[in-house]
This record gives structure tokens, C-alpha cells and sequence, in this order.
């Protein structure tokens, strides 16, 4: 079986990262999370054989890409020696962060995998997610999942909850998964493509959690790539890799990358959102049988 074969190479891969780490290349991990390292070659797996089940019925070439681009930035941020850099230089921790928030739940949104997933992964094992996710069904609202976004993202940014993450080791993995949890949930909600029903909200309460979502993740950017104290210490106590690049330097970077990226995707899913809306209007007009002797005046925003 496929799965017990995964199982197997993680505790083969957690046995080299315990007892020979100096000798591991930079594609293995720097420190070792099981839960992580596991869950990227299941859902892997599970997408593919879900993609093979489905047939032509499934995702086309561009979502499945988009899909694995996603579990592949996860697994560089999380599970290769990139860590141990994103450990000793603000810039790079923001990079990974952006990566677990932004860019893994962005592209798993536009590939919008969860019936692959569903055909691929054991039914048992997807009942028991359905059923265990029904309780916390209300965080799907635009404006829960906004919340959760902002709080998941951003708490990590207060200097004192940042130091104390960054020094205790449960901490920082408590801090990387809500990172990607809370980015799961939002982009898996603005990017649904579905239109209204089966989907709860409409595309314009979604395109617009999408857009105005982005202006407190720019005030935050801004703030710390502008301020002129600061306001990591952390990482001058544990040292910087690049000594070429000063604190204020760093932090410059870091704000920059907490402020530009994540405003141009949400950018782009506000025109993704639109569009769906575009393809969804033109299928229910191909549809649209007029009774014999009516006119349609109206015409729609799309110019048709």
C-alpha cells in the first residue's frame, strides 16, 4: 500500500535527521517534523491518484500545477535547510511566512482540490474530516475568515510574541501551522469558484474579502519597513547569516515582503473572483431558453 510505504520513508528520513544531520544535503530537513514531512507526501499522493480516478472529469493541467507548486513551497519553507535560514534572518523568516500564508493556500484555492482529494484519500478518512469540520462550518464566512487570517498572520509580528516563538521550538511550529491553517482558510473561501448556491456567500462578498483584506496586511508592512527602531531583537541575539545586511536592512527587507507580495495577490484574486463570476454568468446564459416572443433588454456588466 502506497500510505504505508510513505510511512515507512518518514521514519527512515526522521532516523537520518537524528542520528547523521551534519551529513544531509540541504533538500532534507533541518529539523525534522513528522506531521509535516508526512502530510506533504500523502496529500501528494492522494491528489494524484484522486486526478487518475476522476479522469477527464477532474482538474486540468493548470489547477494540478497549481496544486503541486503549493505542497512543494511547503515542504521547502518547512521541511529543507531553508528553515535554519529563516531562523537566523528576519527577511527569510518573512519569506517563509508569506510562503505558509499566502502563496501554499493561494494556489491550493485557485486549484480548488477538495473532490480530488476526496477521490484519492481513504473514505474513511474523508468522512471523518467532514464530520469533524461541520462544527466549525461558521468560520467559512467572509467575515470569520477574515478574522482568522489577520489574527494567525499578524499576532506573530508583536515583538514580544515573535521573540518568544522564535526561542521555543513548539512555539515557532504552533506559529508556522496556524500561519498555513488560517491562510487555508481564507483563500480556500475567496477562491471558491462555485457560484451562489452551492456556494453560502456571493462573488462579490467574496472578491471583496479578498481586496479589502490586503490594506491592514499593508499598514503592518509599512510600519515595520519604514519604522526606524528595532523591533526584532531576536535575530541580533542569535546572530545574522549575512553581515552585510545591517538590522535596519533586514527589517527593510522583512516589511517589504510583509507589504508588496501579499497586496498583489490580493490584487490578482480580486480579478480571478471576477472572473469566475464572468464564466459563471456565461453558463447560465448558455442555458437561458427565452419563451417564445420575449426580448431581453438588459445587458450585463460584462458588455454582452
Amino acid at each position: 500500500m502506497a500510505e504505508a510505504g510513505l510511512v515507512l520513508l518518514t521514519l527512515l528520513v526522521g532516523g537520518l535527521c537524528g542520528f547523521v544531520p551534519a551529513r544531509l544535503p540541504f533538500i532534507f530537513p533541518f529539523v525534522f517534523n513528522p506531521v509535516v514531512f508526512l502530510g506533504c507526501l500523502l496529500f501528494a499522493l492522494w491528489y494524484w491518484r484522486g486526478c487518475r480516478r476522476l479522469g477527464a472529469a477532474g482538474p486540468g493541467p493548470v489547477r494540478r500545477g497549481f496544486y503541486y507548486t503549493g505542497v512543494a513551497a511547503l515542504w521547502f519553507v518547512l521541511q529543507t535547510h531553508f528553515e535554519y535560514l529563516a531562523q537566523h534572518m528576519f527577511f527569510l523568516n518573512r519569506a517563509q511566512a508569506m510562503t505558509l500564508g499566502m502563496v501554499t493556500p493561494f494556489c491550493a484555492g485557485i486549484s480548488w482540490p477538495g473532490a480530488a482529494l476526496a477521490a484519492g484519500a481513504p473514505g474513511w478518512l474523508v468522512r471523518a474530516a467532514v464530520g469533524a469540520w461541520r462544527p466549525w462550518r461558521w468560520l467559512t464566512h467572509p467575515l470569520a475568515a477574515m478574522a482568522v487570517f489577520l489574527v494567525t498572520s499578524d499576532i506573530w509580528l508583536w515583538p514580544p510574541v515573535h521573540f518568544a516563538a522564535m526561542i521555543d521550538p513548539v512555539l515557532y511550529a504552533v506559529m508556522n501551522l496556524s500561519c498555513l491553517a488560517g491562510g487555508l482558510l481564507f483563500w480556500m473561501v475567496v477562491l471558491d469558484p462555485r457560484p451562489k448556491p452551492p456556494c453560502r456567500f456571493s462573488y462579490l462578498a467574496r472578491a471583496g474579502t479578498g481586496f479589502f483584506v490586503m490594506f491592514p496586511q499593508i499598514a503592518l508592512g509599512a510600519y515595520i519597513a519604514l519604522t526606524g527602531r528595532d523591533l526584532f531583537s531576536f535575530y541580533a541575539l542569535c546572530g545574522r547569516l549575512f553581515p552585510s545586511i545591517s538590522p535596519a536592512g533586514d527589517q527593510l527587507l522583512g516589511g517589504l515582503i510583509q507589504w508588496i507580495p501579499p497586496g498583489m495577490m490580493n490584487v490578482a484574486a480580486l480579478i480571478i473572483t471576477l472572473n469566475a463570476l464572468r464564466l459563471a454568468e456565461a453558463q447560465a446564459d448558455a442555458g437561458l431558453v427565452p419563451p417564445p416572443g420575449a426580448k431581453v433588454y438588459e445587458a450585463k456588466w460584462t458588455g454582452r
